[in-house]
């Protein structure tokens, strides 16, 4: 690994989401976004829900990020997340449907689990329609 890279990996409880060298991250940080670089001092910090930019080269990757940890040390940069998914992987279609269905169990008499389960599925919605919305308004200039 170059001195002046992040080793970077994502994951989630079901799988590794990316492993890669980087250049730089912006993480949805619990107080605020934070950026990180190589040569970052330790820390170990909650995630808030939000995007996740990564930078390589002249390339930009983005993640919807529902909550997490997030350490760094000697240029290891671990992101275990709720849930993670790459901007060019959303179904605008399906994550549509959800956030319907969601909102729908919202308005139902719904015990208080089954509540905080429909409410944190619709949370996951909203963030991943607004990253792959950006996405797609970034992709065709408007």
């Amino acid at each position: 690994m170059a001195a002046n890279k992040l080793q970077l990996t994502v994951i989630t409880q079901e799988k590794i989401v990316l492993q890669d060298e980087v250049d730089l991250v912006l993480a949805p940080g619990w107080d605020g976004q934070i950026g990180l670089l190589p040569g970052h001092i330790g820390l170990l910090t909650k995630l808030q829900p939000g995007e996740l930019f990564i930078f390589k080269g002249p390339s930009i990757t983005v993640l919807a990020v529902s909550g997490g940890l997030l350490d760094i040390h000697n240029n290891q940069l671990s992101v275990m997340a709720d849930s993670a998914v790459r901007a060019d992987e959303i179904d605008v279609a399906k994550v549509e449907a959800a956030k319907q269905k969601a909102e729908e169990a919202l308005r139902e008499r719904l015990s208080g689990t089954e509540f905080a389960l429909a409410e944190a599925d619709l949370r996951k919605a909203v963030l991943e329609l607004k990253v792959a919305k950006k996405r797609y308004r970034h992709q065709h200039g408007i």
